[in-house]
C-alpha cells in the first residue's frame, strides 16, 4: 500500500512538474525503481507514465507550429522515429545491470542539461541560423537519446531549433512538444511489443499523472515556473548525487 502511495504521488507530482517547468522524469523513474522495479523496465514505464501528459502539452502548443514548413515537419518525424526506434532498441539490448551502472551517469546529463536550460536557450537564440543537415543530425542524435532515457531531451531540442532554424522559442518549444510525442510513442509501442512494460504499476500512475498534468495546468496560470524549476532541480542534483553515493553507504 505504502509502495502505491510513493508512485501514485510520484505520478502526481510528476505531471504537475512537466507541465509547470519539466522534469517529471527525475520523479517518477526513481519512485519505480525504489519499489523494486528493474531498471530497465523502470525506465521504460516511466515514458508510458507520461506520454499522457506529452500530448495534452503538444495539443496546447500546436497553433505556435504554424511557421514550421510541411517538408520540415516530415523530415524532422521521419529522423524522430529512426532515432527512437535505435534508442529504444539500445535500451532493451542492454542489460539490468549494465543499465544501472549507467543510470547516474544518465541523471548527471540530464540533470546539467535542466540546470543550464535558461542559459542554453538564449545561447542558441543568439546565434541561429537554418540549415537542414544540421538539424537533422542533431534531431536524429536527440531523438537516439530520447528512445534510450530521455530526461532532459526536450530543452536540447529547444536548443536545437533555435540554432539550426529561424523559429522563435515559442516555435521551438512546440515543435519540441510535437517531436516529443513522436520519440515517445514509438518507444512505448516498442516497449509493449517486447514486454518491458510493468503495467500492474504503470497504468495506475498513468492515471494520476494526466490528473498531475491537469493540474500543472492550472497552477502554471498561478504560479511561477521559474520556481517549480528550482525545486525540481533541487530534488534532482540531490537524486544524481545519491545514485553516485549509494554504491560506497
Amino acid at each position: 500500500m505504502i509502495e502505491y502511495l510513493l508512485l501514485l504521488g510520484a505520478a502526481l507530482v510528476g505531471g504537475a512538474s512537466n507541465a509547470l517547468a519539466g522534469g517529471g522524469t527525475f520523479l517518477t523513474f526513481p519512485a519505480l525503481l525504489l519499489v523494486g522495479v528493474a531498471p530497465v523496465k523502470a525506465n521504460a514505464t516511466a515514458s508510458l507514465v507520461l506520454l499522457p501528459g506529452a500530448f495534452a502539452s503538444a495539443w496546447v502548443y500546436r497553433h505556435t507550429i504554424k511557421n514550421v514548413t510541411p517538408k520540415s515537419l516530415w523530415f524532422l518525424s521521419a529522423t524522430s522515429l529512426a532515432g527512437s526506434f535505435v534508442g529504444s532498441i539500445l535500451l532493451l539490448m542492454t542489460t539490468n545491470s549494465m543499465f544501472s551502472s549507467l543510470v547516474p551517469w544518465l541523471l548527471l546529463v540530464a540533470t546539467a542539461v535542466f540546470t543550464l536550460a535558461p542559459w542554453i536557450r538564449k545561447v542558441a537564440a543568439r546565434h541561429g541560423h537554418e540549415s537542414l543537415p544540421a538539424l537533422l543530425a542533431g534531431q536524429l542524435v536527440i531523438s537516439v537519446y530520447g528512445g534510450y532515457f530521455g530526461a532532459g531531451m526536450g530543452v536540447l531540442m529547444i536548443a536545437l531549433y533555435l540554432v539550426a532554424t529561424n523559429l522563435d522559442v515559442q516555435q521551438a518549444s512546440g515543435l519540441r512538444m510535437l517531436c516529443s510525442c513522436i520519440i515517445n510513442t514509438l518507444a512505448v509501442a516498442i516497449f509493449a511489443l517486447r514486454g518491458a512494460l510493468d503495467y500492474r504499476v504503470g497504468m495506475p500512475m498513468l492515471v494520476v499523472g494526466v490528473i498531475g498534468g491537469y493540474i500543472g495546468a492550472i497552477l502554471v496560470k498561478r504560479l511561477n515556473p521559474e520556481h517549480a524549476r528550482i525545486a525540481i532541480l533541487v530534488y534532482a542534483w540531490a537524486l544524481t548525487i545519491w545514485f553516485f553515493a549509494s554504491p560506497y553507504l
